[in-house]
């Protein structure tokens, strides 16, 4: 599961941070709320994983959304607030 877990969270960040973006969600702060986002990904799974199996529909459904976002950064930021929120309930 933590393996499933780190390669979603290198999925979601190479795929966001493959943008090229507008000034106000920068690669800088994708970097930051990817950092965060598997921080908190890894918590969960220690603390209570299932939770995350859980979790594990809406967070697929919220990455998928990222990913056909393309080169929106704005798309980007807003798709990793809702991962991280999730993730945080």
């Amino acid at each position: 599961m933590m393996r499933y877990m780190k390669f979603a969270a290198a999925l979601l960040a190479a795929s966001l941070l493959s943008a090229c973006g507008e000034e106000e969600c920068t690669e800088e702060l994708v970097q930051a709320k990817t950092a965060e986002l598997t921080t908190l990904m890894q918590e969960v799974l220690a603390k209570d994983p299932q939770k995350m199996l859980t979790l594990q529909p809406k967070l697929e459904e919220i990455q998928k959304d990222a990913m056909a976002a393309g080169d929106d950064m704005q798309a980007a930021c807003a798709a990793l607030d809702e991962l991280i929120a999730e993730l945080k309930k």
